[in-house]
């Protein structure tokens, strides 16, 4: 047997190499590891680093339930290597694993950022067998033991933080004890593995349409945190529940049971899964906040606007509702530089003379609304020392759009053999190349011809599962297309590095860090009431970096 101590940034991690070659994680923590804090009738045997499920494979541990514990091969992975060595972010570590029977390599990636109590973890998969493998599950982050500093039951000093996201009632965090969620001791200490989980995830395309992508657990006798975020701009889950003689954390992207997830990985192919980050903290949710706060910040895309936060006038709430007019928008524009505002977003409807929901795909401007073209409209802002915006859904198609039937099915979700529609709106496939052109196309129109400097990005649909079009399942196609995009995003920040984009789902219903490692700013909420504002106001500092939160002003 052989022990691995980590101490970086305030963080302990301590890994083991059996006698068996399995490695195991058995502490991470800001608190020091204590062996006599392990309390499991089966040792140190379940304080795997990974979980990994194939299908067609036995799990003959003992389980209950759906838990992801006892993964197959998971169970039997065997330690290949360690590489730990630093890069221009901080030092990294990366555990290698093996399954042997089914030629199945595992990198477990942990990265640390220097001066932040936080890491990003991630799991790459390669087959290196000669046999198709189909992943039903894999863990970005796994850790038992998460209860086992202090003497008192989880009953009594155990609490989790869980925040939950809707449409205008953003941000509701709320504190459970273990009995509110399901958890309460019913079983021995040392042998405790109930059927009950605490679950929490996303399934589909609005990334927070229920809860944010993260979590908290308080000890309240030790006053630690542990605190996690999953960045993922689709379906995601984590649980939390009992496994010998301890409780475990595990943080995934999409899974088969929860999200209609599965690979097949051939023969040679690589997967990686979406990446999530960990911290701990002596303290509550405000030393979490200020730790992930610097993580976010070393994270994402460096841009000016952070540094200089310039105010921002849009049309839309409480003012003209998506009935935008040369007529009506110069005056706005006038008052808007008069209350010192630098820039001015021309919010939805520009582009139909009508009704403008069901419409949307081209993205040319209204004649009817703006008889000297848009252009004249954006000009004007120019000339009052302020940079143009326009309002733009660009991942949907209206299905009365002009050119909606003139592109083949495979621009589009696809499931049963039939287009995915949600509100009158299809919604586009970001792995299709010609998708990417047309969106390409549009924002070089805008920012070419018009001379726009911010794009307010909204996205009002929830497709569901996925597409089945060219996918191993329907949240596979779902993940490729959330990946496809932010890659699409990626390339047009190196094309345009001045271009501000805010990140809009409904207010705030893509809340999430895959996004906002690339957007500018996020519209935090549709709320129309300044006074049910102030709460999710108050509570954003949680969930993004306060420079990234966009608050409604009333007038």
């Amino acid at each position: 047997m052989k022990r691995i101590e980590i101490k970086e940034n305030n963080l302990n991690m301590v890994y083991e190499i059996t006698d068996e070659n399995e490695i195991k994680l058995l502490h991470f923590s800001n608190l020091p590891f204590d062996e006599n804090d392990i309390n499991s009738c089966e040792g140190t045997a379940s304080f795997r680093p990974v979980e990994v499920l194939l299908s067609g494979l036995n799990r003959p541990g003992e389980r209950h339930g759906t838990k992801y514990t006892y993964t197959a091969p998971g169970y039997r992975l065997k330690y290949k290597d360690m590489k730990d060595y630093r890069n221009e972010t901080g030092r990294k570590l990366e555990i290698l694993m093996e399954d042997k029977p089914t030629g199945l390599e595992v990198c477990s990636n942990i990265q640390f950022y220097d001066g932040i109590s936080v890491i990003r973890s991630w799991t790459e998969l390669k087959n290196n067998g000669e046999e198709d493998l189909g992943v039903e599950y894999v863990s970005s982050f796994a850790l038992l033991g998460i209860d086992k500093e202090g003497l008192l039951s989880t009953d009594e000093k155990l609490e989790v933080l869980i925040a939950r996201n809707a449409w205008q009632k953003e941000l509701i965090w709320n504190r459970f004890s273990m009995d509110q969620l399901g958890m309460s001791i019913s079983q021995p200490d040392k042998v405790r593995r109930s059927s009950q989980t605490i679950s929490v995830g996303n399934t589909g395309n609005w990334s927070t349409k229920n809860y944010l992508p993260m979590g908290c657990l308080k000890n309240k006798e030790t006053d630690s945190i542990l605190f996690w975020q999953i960045e993922q701009n689709g379906s995601w889950y984590w649980e939390i529940s009992d496994q010998d003689g301890h409780m475990y954390l595990q943080l995934s992207g999409p899974t088969e049971h929860q999200s209609h997830w599965w690979k097949n990985l051939k023969p040679g192919d690589t997967f990686a899964s979406v990446p999530v980050s960990v911290g701990s903290a002596c303290g509550d949710v405000e030393e979490a906040a200020g730790e992930l706060t610097k993580y976010r910040r070393a994270i994402r895309r460096k841009n000016e606007d952070n540094e200089k936060l310039p105010v921002i006038f849009n049309d839309y709430m409480n003012c003209l509702w998506g009935d935008p007019t040369t007529e009506k928008e110069l005056p706005l524009i006038d008052k808007a530089k008069e209350a010192g505002c630098e820039y001015f977003c021309v919010d939805c409807g520009w582009y139909s003379a009508g009704f403008w929901w069901d419409g949307v795909g081209e993205w040319l401007p209204s004649k009817e609304r703006f008889p000297g073209g848009l252009k004249e409209v954006m000009d004007y802002i120019r000339s009052k020392g302020m940079v143009p915006g326009v309002w733009l859904e660009l991942e949907v198609m209206g299905i009365k759009c002009p050119k909606a039937d003139k592109v083949p099915d495979d621009w589009y979700f696809m499931r049963h053999g039939k287009k995915v529609y949600d509100r009158s709106r299809y919604q586009l496939d970001f792995r299709n190349p010609e998708v990417i052109a047309h969106a390409t196309e549009v924002i070089d129109r805008l920012v070419n011809e018009y001379g726009v400097g911010y794009i307010k990005m909204d996205y009002n649909i929830e497709p569901g599962i996925g597409t089945e079009l060219n996918a191993d399942s329907a949240g596979d196609g779902l993940l490729g297309h959330n990946r496809a995009y932010l890659k699409w995003l990626d390339g047009i920040f190196v094309k345009y590095p001045d271009l501000v984009i805010e990140n809009c789902s409904s207010g705030g219903l893509r809340m999430d860090y895959a996004m906002l490692s690339r957007y500018s700013i996020q519209s935090t909420s549709d709320q129309e009431d300044y006074i049910r504002y102030a709460t999710i106001a108050a509570n954003s500092p949680m969930a993004l970096t306060p420079e990234q939160a966009a608050i409604w002003s009333y007038p």
